[in-house]
């Protein structure tokens, strides 16, 4: 036998540069995105409030692109079945979907508590954060619910609706993404790559070979 020892699961060279990248992809905007608005910081009598304000727009920057990685993740791409083991893609799926899901909510909150009105760009995103705490509930309370299979592939199939939802709240509201333009184009690349891992899963559903198939001659 030979004493070469093996990589560690999602340890690969590839693997390796891919969560660079994961890492490094929010980080760049936001940075751009806190040093045009620190400096519109108020006294401290307002700043509270103010804070709290920015702080859920960051929430919702770094949410946003935690958001995208779930379907990445999940997408079945020949390159990162290739870099990264399953297992590991599955354990990644599940952390960076939780923090996702929790920015994301705090996101809400916070600024659904700083200015209860609403209008289409942001009962939308209302609507989206709905649909993906049930999906996400769902997901967490799999057995205590004793959803049925297809039950539970339906909710989670409804989070597809959730990201053209945010991205078009996202959008139209404009305060974060359309005032940056390192944001801007960080979501519209990530939109782009969104439709694309779409449009890959209906190819692969159309093409993938049924059990018991046997191959052409």
């Amino acid at each position: 036998m030979s004493n070469q020892q093996k990589p560690a699961a999602g340890r690969t060279p590839a693997g390796v540069l891919i969560a660079i990248v994961a890492i490094v992809l929010p980080l760049v905007p936001l940075a751009f995105w806190l040093h045009g608005v620190i400096p519109m910081m108020p006294g401290p009598v307002q700043s509270a409030s103010f804070g709290l304000y920015l702080l859920a727009r960051a929430f919702a920057l770094v949410g946003f692109v935690l958001m995208f990685y779930q379907f990445v993740l999940t997408s079945r791409l020949p390159f990162l079945e290739t870099a990264l083991k399953r297992a590991t893609m599955l354990k990644r799926h599940r952390a960076l979907g939780k923090t996702g899901f929790v920015l994301v909510l705090l996101h809400g909150v916070i600024l659904l508590s700083l200015d209860p009105s609403l209008y289409t760009p942001k009962t939308l995103g209302l609507i989206a954060l709905i649909i993906l705490t049930v999906a996400v509930i769902a997901a967490w309370f799999f057995k205590p619910l004793k959803l049925k299979l297809k039950t539970w592939r339906a909710i989670h199939l409804a989070a597809y609706v959730v990201f053209p939802l945010v991205f078009y709240h996202a959008i139209a509201l404009g305060s974060t993404v359309l005032g940056y333009r390192p944001v801007y184009w960080l979501f519209v690349v990530l939109f782009t790559g969104y439709v694309l891992i779409v449009l890959y899963r209906i190819y692969r559903l159309f093409t993938r070979k049924k059990p018991g198939t046997k191959p052409a001659t």
